[in-house]
């Protein structure tokens, strides 16, 4: 992983005051991957400093209902949590997690969402999977495997690889990469030997590997994106992509890691809300206690 760049985030996340709760997850993440790099304790107390100052009231007594897409950063955040639970009392902050969890599987908002066919579907999967790790959920993560195999791949993947629901918004490119982070972020946590999902494929050949093969030529060369430009930001994507790295590691394919590993790391302001994993040490590393 990218050791310079991630003690570069966390020196500056020690000092930082963050106020959104994107800030706050990428700050949060950034002191707690330096915490699973180095294993110093200030790292790990920093991150739970910044997480308790900000926790709010539960999202169950939010009103109105906060839209899923604001919710994302959160899935690195419970994620983040699995790696202090032996250096800091995380029982504030997993009380948090399991009422929103009780949120995202039980209430209208976001049961609308997770039954779309787009990336706000694909926003509630990966969030739902992150969090129900977090807490040892088995049968929430059970359902989310199902849910990634069948109805979501059908939903959202066509036989080329790519997105057509994302296609078809104002910002295609975004949305088609934003998706692919989240779905491969998903894999990423709910993908196990038992149940090996990065491999999954339909009938006819739909997956996740059609989408990543499909997304590399454009990721090395976003001139041959064949959509239609974004109202947007256009110029600034496509970024350093979480996505490519897994799908390399899970295909063997070292191109797809040299690729992200090449790609400059900072991520700008305007298309931040759009990269869900700023740390994937964090996903790719196994926490203690089976987490």
């Amino acid at each position: 992983m990218d050791h310079d760049n991630i003690l570069a985030a966390a020196a500056t996340a020690l000092t930082a005051q963050p106020k959104s709760t994107l800030e706050v997850s990428a700050a949060v993440a950034a002191l707690v991957a330096a915490f699973v790099l180095t294993q110093e304790e200030r790292y790990a107390l920093s991150a739970f400093t910044q997480l308790t100052d900000w926790l709010p009231a539960p999202i169950s007594q939010s009103h109105p209902p906060p839209d899923i897409l604001e919710l994302v950063p959160i899935a690195e955040l419970a994620r983040s949590t699995s790696f202090l639970v032996d250096a800091v009392h995380t029982d504030p902050i997993d009380a948090w997690l399991a009422d929103l969890l009780q949120w995202l599987t039980t209430a209208h908002a976001p049961v609308l969402a997770r039954d779309t066919k787009d990336h706000r579907a694909s926003a509630w999967l990966f969030l739902t999977s992150a969090i129900a790790r977090s807490q040892r959920n088995d049968a929430i993560l059970d359902d989310c495997r199902k849910r990634l195999r069948k109805p979501t791949l059908r939903n959202q993947i066509d036989e080329t690889g790519k997105f057509p629901q994302e296609m078809a918004t104002a910002n295609p490119f975004r949305n088609t990469l934003f998706n692919f982070d989240l779905l491969s972020g998903a894999c990423q946590i709910l993908d196990s030997p038992l149940d090996p999902l990065w491999t999954f494929e339909l009938i006819d050949g739909v997956s996740l590997r059609t989408s990543a093969a499909w997304l590399f030529p454009i990721l090395q060369d976003p001139r041959k994106w064949p959509g239609v430009s974004d109202a947007e930001h256009f110029r600034e994507l496509p970024g350093r992509r979480p996505g490519l790295l897994f799908a390399g590691r899970a295909y063997s394919r070292p191109e797809y890691v040299e690729l992200w590993h090449t790609t400059p790391a900072a991520i700008p302001p305007d298309i931040a809300a759009s990269v869900p994993i700023r740390q994937p040490i964090l996903w790719t590393t196994r926490a203690a206690h089976g987490f």
